[in-house]
């Protein structure tokens, strides 16, 4: 089985100008004490990712009003549960309320979500529906939380992505009740049937959840492959990612060009806080001083380097550059992910470097020319006889 582990994120994508973008932060800091916090001065900021607490995040929904219309589309996401979602769609995987737990190819995923609310029994039903089988942790919250004058349930995570006119993603994410996993909440029975685990990054924020969840994993011979997701999670938590790396948990390594830019600061502390998108883009020597670092640890690292496709090394020695297909990307939410799916895929199916490069840039190719990170069947197809072709 393959199993992904990660925070159950709601998306709730929302297209508008930016202009209209900007003053829908504003109300959402509207009358906040703390406006230049977290997600207070970076609240007006286009692009990036900033946490929001669960009122900050309803008054921007407020903002938007009702359902928004056409321009709001609500998906289940969460970086980990798309990698999942990606492969169960190359492998056109299936889930019932028979499932077989004992297929090799079958995928599940583990989180948090709260109990007392319909987010998280949507995720659940979603998950299924994308032939992912749900192994999720539901915590039972008593607690309100609030401003004095109206009170909410903790809540599942939800992630409000916000899209502009040139299409730039600006995200504000509540996590909810998948903050409070613990590491004795996680469903042993399942891991132990992994063959492979997957982490996403953002899971470093629970570093006693990864080190249950790789160990239960690795005394069953799993493979356990992780993807860094942003640069922030390599610069918050590189004690744990330093944690992960030198014990031999991890097996495979993803990182984009921001990530290797900051690992390299994590081997050699040079770079200081100069990262993120208005930052110049890394040489090809510090993305291979990067993988370089990280193959003292692991036995695949590869980088995704948007139009300039990715670059892999493995413990051997062996690299391989492949290229990105030449297509008109007109919104790059979930490439990321895809391109991780369908590496994963081809991996396991015992490709090379340069096959599992060339599925990955293929299948991220696909999502780009769709605006959110759902597409149709028919792009699916296109992609399984695309890796069909490069690794059967």
């Amino acid at each position: 089985m393959i199993i992904g582990l990660g925070d159950p994120v709601t998306d709730v994508l929302h297209r508008a100008s930016r202009r209209e973008i900007v003053t829908l932060l504003r109300d959402g800091c509207e009358g906040d004490d703390d406006a230049d916090d977290a997600g207070g001065g970076a609240a007006v900021e286009i692009g990036g990712c900033v946490p929001v607490d669960a009122r900050r995040l309803q008054r921007i929904l407020d903002a938007i009003g009702g359902d928004g219309g056409e321009r709001v589309r609500v998906t289940p996401g969460g970086s980990a549960a798309n990698v999942l979602k990606c492969i169960a769609k190359i492998r056109q995987c299936e889930v019932g309320d028979d499932d077989d737990d004992d297929d090799e190819d079958a995928c599940a995923f583990v989180g948090g979500v709260d109990a007392s609310d319909d987010v998280g029994i949507a995720y659940e039903r979603a998950l299924r529906k994308a032939g992912v089988k749900p192994a999720l942790i539901w915590h039972k919250n008593d607690d309100k939380i609030g401003d004095g004058t109206t009170t909410t349930t903790v809540g599942s995570a939800r992630c409000l992505c916000l899209v502009d006119e040139h299409g730039q993603r600006t995200m504000r994410t509540y996590l909810g009740a998948s903050a409070q996993t613990r590491a004795e909440d996680l469903p042993v029975d399942v891991l132990k049937k992994a063959k492979v685990l997957h982490m996403e990054g953002y899971a470093l924020y629970k570093p006693d959840v990864v080190r249950r969840a790789c160990a239960i994993a690795k005394e069953n011979g799993a493979m356990v492959s992780i993807d860094l997701a942003s640069f922030e999670v390599v610069r918050n938590c590189r004690d744990a990612l330093e944690e992960a790396l030198k014990s031999g948990w991890i097996d495979v390594i993803f990182c984009n060009e921001d990530e290797a830019r900051e690992l390299v600061a994590v081997s050699d502390g040079a770079l200081g806080n100069n990262n993120g998108r208005n930052a110049p883009r890394p040489s090809e020597e510090m993305e291979n001083e990067a993988l370089e670092y990280l193959l003292r640890f692991v036995k695949v690292a590869t980088c995704s380097r948007g139009k300039r496709g990715c670059v892999s090394m493995n413990r051997e020695g062996e690299k391989a550059t492949s290229r990105a297909e030449g297509v008109d990307a007109i919104d790059t939410t979930g490439a990321g992910d895809t391109f991780t799916g369908a590496f994963l895929h081809a991996l396991l199916r015992g490709g090379t470097l340069q096959q599992c490069g060339d599925a990955g840039c293929a299948a991220a190719a696909q999502v780009v020319q769709v605006r959110g990170a759902e597409m149709d069947e028919s792009r699916w197809e296109i992609i399984r006889d695309k890796l069909t072709r490069l690794v059967g």
